[in-house]
């Protein structure tokens, strides 16, 4: 996964898909507002705040869902080989992996010093940060579904799943016209197949318990239908498929937008997976998907830039919810850390060291690192930007 620079981007990714960088803005926005609610601990039934913004983990199946369009997007029409599999895993591994395993050790020695300080305790070990920064589970365990015990940077739990997706997306792009037979066959082997293997039901419920205390917890998670349902998506936005009704287009996309708000903010269905809030977001983002081969869709160039910075957003705005709120929490301004507005002051700090994260980890590090890497192995060549999903951002094939 390569990142280039804006202009660049601007240049060559596909304009039609724009959209998908203002949903990722605005999914990060959304895990942001849902960890500043839970630090703030404000009561339940006391605040329009609370009903407005409980509902921001709606933010990560959203990405899952983008990712697994991406997967399709991006390695359409290339070779299938060993070689551009290996390239095509290098290239994510090399844009994830840098400003993750940075900012987790940063984040778990700030934490630790601030909470020693204060006579607390980061539950967080040593052998903790190593699992975290290899996309290893805490604790696989079923009974903990789907965060499967986390990692030292809290959002990093979802960092596993796009992990274990991207390689499986590797292994498949090997049997070239057979991709996705292969690829389709195992997510039914894995989701369904185990599942009954092992005398469960297979559901869609994401915190469902099948009884694994092995990496097979995180391998059969329903989660995963949501990777699936976006690379079905991704097949059928380069099928003949098309609306050719402008304003059907449009009323489709404004009723996929009033449906998914509805159901995130009535909770009408609620949680992760696809019986939670995944089904609403499927077809919210089918909507724009299919829409956009009709309809050109105008993005503000601040939501397109919030969209780019939103892997570092999500990664970095712990910092300013963990141990802010700690030491702030021990200071005269308790009662004002806790108000609403106090959001707008993380949401900015966190959105301007998003920003410098984004220039000097995700793609100058990374930009280095991945060269470095694929000159190792003899492996540069011609390179195609698009867009990426996950948390994620830009990269290129």
């Amino acid at each position: 996964m390569t990142a280039v620079n804006s202009n660049h981007n601007k240049k060559h990714h596909d304009g039609k898909l724009e959209f998908i960088q203002a949903m990722r803005g605005i999914a990060a926005l959304m895990v942001v507002m849902l960890h500043i609610l839970q630090q703030q601990n404000i009561p339940i039934d006391s605040s329009f705040y609370y009903w407005l913004f409980s509902g921001g983990g709606a933010g990560v199946p959203l990405f899952f869902v983008i990712s697994g369009f991406i997967m399709a997007y991006s390695t359409k029409g290339i070779e299938p080989s060993f070689r551009n599999s290996l390239t095509f895993l290098i290239k994510r591994l090399s844009r994830v992996w840098p400003t993750y395993a940075i900012l987790t050790i940063i984040f778990w020695i700030t934490v630790t010093v601030i909470d020693n300080f204060l006579g607390a305790h980061f539950p967080y070990s040593v052998s903790d940060i190593f699992k975290s920064v290899l996309f290893i589970p805490l604790k696989n365990d079923s009974s903990l579904a789907p965060l499967l015990g986390g990692s030292v940077l809290f959002p990093g739990w979802s960092l596993n799943y796009e992990l274990y997706f991207y390689t499986l997306f590797a292994v498949c792009m090997i049997f070239g016209k057979l991709r996705w037979p292969v690829f389709f066959s195992f997510i039914t082997l894995t989701l369904i197949g185990l599942p009954l293997l092992n005398g469960a039901t297979p559901t869609l419920d994401a915190y469902v318990n099948y009884g694994w205390r092995s990496y097979l917890a995180l391998v059969t998670s329903p989660l995963i239908w949501e990777f699936a349902a976006g690379v079905i998506i991704g097949l059928i936005y380069f099928s003949p498929l098309k609306i050719n009704s402008k304003s059907f287009a449009l009323f489709l996309c404004a009723a996929s937008v009033s449906l998914a708000i509805w159901v995130n903010l009535s909770k009408i269905s609620w949680g992760m997976g696809i019986n939670g809030w995944g089904w609403s977001l499927i077809l919210m983002f089918f909507a724009f998907t299919i829409s956009s081969k009709t309809v050109s869709f105008k993005i503000p160039e601040w939501l397109i830039w919030l969209g780019n910075i939103s892997y570092s957003l999500y990664l970095i705005h712990p910092f300013f919810v963990k141990p802010v709120f700690d030491v702030l929490w021990e200071t005269s301004f308790r009662a004002q850390i806790r108000d609403p507005s106090f959001s707008l002051v993380v949401i900015c700090f966190s959105i301007f060291f998003a920003a410098l994260s984004h220039k000097y980890l995700e793609v100058r590090l990374s930009d280095f690192i991945r060269i470095k890497i694929l000159s190792y192995f003899n492996l540069n060549g011609r390179e195609k930007v698009v867009l990426i999903s996950s948390p994620t951002h830009q990269v290129v094939n």
